[in-house]
């Protein structure tokens, strides 16, 4: 049986990264779509896309926070954020 090389998830960008990663036209509502290759981790797709200061990032996969060494999985929902403080 044939097993997939490749899996999707769904990035969400805030904080106004996806400048950072270049993607014109995008909707945080929607996200972006990630191709990448089974078993990768948070922070190939960080390094895929470009997005700086990867480990100073807060990052949370479908709604729980999670580091960048956590592996994902087909249909996952990434969410990026910079970190933000105040009072």
């Amino acid at each position: 049986m044939f097993k997939k090389k490749e899996i999707e998830v769904t990035v969400k960008l805030y904080s106004g990264l996806h400048k950072d990663a270049h993607i014109d036209n995008y909707n945080p509502d929607v996200g972006y779509i990630v191709r990448i290759p089974k078993g990768a981790r948070v922070r190939y797709v960080a390094k895929k896309l470009g997005l700086p200061e990867m480990y100073s990032l807060a990052y949370f996969c479908n709604g729980q926070r999670i580091g960048v060494f956590k592996k994902l999985h087909e249909g996952d929902e990434l969410s990026c954020f910079r970190p933000s403080g105040g009072g």
